[in-house]
């Protein structure tokens, strides 16, 4: 049989353990935990999508490919031979979608290509990395990171300096409104500042409360005086 060539966008636990050369608990942690995020497969949606009305079949498509509530990664991982079923995922009442309840089980869930990448990235789960950090340039514009150089424009750069000041500081977290006035900048909203440029959160750290701070080690930044 020929070999398949086409892309694959996500894989499933063991798989992932087989990639990462662990076993499938460490996987069970970083779920529980929320550091990784799963998706239902699309086949676990196929009885949904029979039994949903016409109104609401392109909503229940969608739901597809949107990340499982991490309160129910919990319950399947605790228990992988139960099928549980969804009542809600993101602000969507399943119950009021579905003619007959969603279930799923542990073997329903994957985990996106991409979100492993990323965190392979941020956490260096692979050797493949310089973990040296050097600025090239005094403005922030541009520096290397893990064997991977990084442009900005400027007012990207004076948001990735004033976080590197407040982390020299001694408290990392700033809120965006602080920052933007401190740069002086207009815009509403941090990530505004940085909507072309799709590597700002790998180098930039945001929590839930609209604070932010880097994403660099602070051992990395002691090349700055």
């Amino acid at each position: 049989m020929a070999e398949l060539d086409f892309p694959i966008e996500f894989l499933d636990i063991e798989s992932l353990a087989q990639r990462w050369k662990c076993g499938t608990a460490i996987i069970q942690a970083l779920a529980e935990t929320d550091k990784l995020k799963f998706c239902l497969r699309p086949a676990a949606l196929e009885i949904a999508l029979a039994t949903t009305t016409e109104k609401y079949y392109s909503m229940v498509q969608r739901l597809s490919t949107l990340y499982l509530d991490h309160r129910y990664v919990y319950l399947m991982f605790k228990n992988k031979d139960h099928k549980i079923e969804i009542a809600r995922i993101g602000h969507y009442d399943m119950k009021t979608i579905l003619t007959s309840p969603l279930r799923v089980d542990f073997f329903d869930l994957v985990i996106p290509i991409a979100q492993i990448e990323e965190f392979e990235f941020l956490h260096k789960t692979t050797t493949q990395y310089v973990t040296e950090f050097e600025l090239l340039s005094d403005d922030f514009t541009c520096f290397r990171w893990q064997g991977q150089e990084y442009k900005f424009g400027e007012m990207q750069a004076k948001v990735i300096k004033r976080l590197w000041q407040a982390r020299e500081e001694g408290k990392p977290w700033m809120y965006g409104k602080h920052i933007l006035r401190d740069i002086d900048s207009n815009a509403e909203r941090i990530k505004n500042i940085f909507s072309h440029n799709k590597y700002w959160r790998r180098i930039i750290q945001a929590d839930r409360t609209g604070k932010y701070k880097l994403n660099i080690p602070p051992k990395q930044l002691t090349l700055f005086s």
